[in-house]
């Protein structure tokens, strides 16, 4: 019952370091905390004068983010919106409004619940009127996320996801519950010397291998350049190549050399704009551009 729209922006809010001109008596202050999102907007090509979607974003003083606004432009239009509630720091709710026949109206809401050691050990959807549709539990041992299940008691659903992890506190393995329509249910990591992940390995329910994804790095850099994909016969199927800038981060990725699948954009720190490309299948053209805005913090 998560709605896809929670999906839309879960994009990482970077920050900005703030170059500016300045004596050789002042003190530059580059800190990330200055700086925070306040509004992504989205465009059909980079030469778009105009976005076609954007969201908006509204801090409380104690800097946590109390609303989301999503708007279609072009004439502009609030459709949906989310509120969140805090306990200090601490989220407590979230509540999403859509527009119904032109009044944006309570659709559905989470409550989020935590241990003593402050972590998120369970969420509750409940729709307007308090029904709940479905509950996502987190499971820890030794400070790792070892159970993640998602269960939607109405319509019988029942998803769970398993980790284990070795002495180094390493991912090594994740397990799914098994069901007709997955693909795999067991995920297998594998590290090099330097402990950077080697290999991802996907297994059936039957332990029957279905593909392979190995990582190729340059030195001792822990940034992948290249994965490479293959098929349950150790048959390449498909090569990703990674590019990062000199502080690291990532700022393309081309797919089997000739198909630029996204390009980003940073101005210090902070991402600035992403240009995403279409699948190979649709020509590898340009499909959306999104541009985040920052904005200082006033101490």
């Amino acid at each position: 019952m998560i709605n896809n729209v929670l999906k839309q922006i879960k994009k990482v809010a970077f920050v900005l370091i703030l170059a500016g001109s300045f004596s050789s008596c002042e003190k530059v202050d580059n800190s990330p905390e200055k700086f925070r999102l306040f509004k992504t907007l989205y465009y059909s090509k980079t030469t778009s004068a105009n976005p076609t979607d954007g969201v908006e974003y509204l801090y409380d003083a104690a800097g946590n983010m109390v609303k989301e606004s999503f708007y279609k432009y072009n004439p502009t239009e609030l459709y949906l919106y989310k509120e969140y509630e805090y306990l200090g720091k601490q989220k407590q709710k979230m509540s999403l409004f859509r527009s119904d026949e032109g009044v944006l109206k309570l659709s559905w809401y989470v409550v989020y619940f935590y241990d003593n050691e402050n972590r998120l050990i369970r969420e509750e959807f409940r729709e307007a009127d308090d029904w709940l549709s479905s509950t996502t539990v987190y499971e820890y041992r030794d400070g790792n996320l070892v159970r993640q299940y998602f269960h939607e008691p109405h319509f019988g659903d029942f998803l769970e996801t398993k980790n284990t992890y070795d002495a180094q506190n390493r991912l090594v393995q994740v397990e799914k519950n098994s069901s007709d329509y997955m693909e795999y249910k067991y995920i297998k990591h594998t590290y090099d010397t330097e402990g950077r992940e080697k290999t991802l390995e996907y297994y059936d329910a039957s332990w029957g291998l279905v593909r392979t994804v190995e990582k190729i790095y340059n030195g001792r850099s822990k940034l992948p350049v290249k994965e490479l994909h293959y098929d349950k016969y150790r048959v390449q199927t498909s090569q990703y190549q990674h590019f990062y800038d000199k502080v690291g981060h990532l700022v393309e990725t081309r797919l089997n050399d000739d198909c630029t699948l996204f390009k980003r954009k940073y101005k210090d720190r902070l991402l600035i704009e992403e240009i995403i490309y279409s699948k190979p299948e649709r020509g590898c053209t340009e499909d959306e551009t999104i541009r985040y805005e920052y904005q200082k913090i006033e101490t």
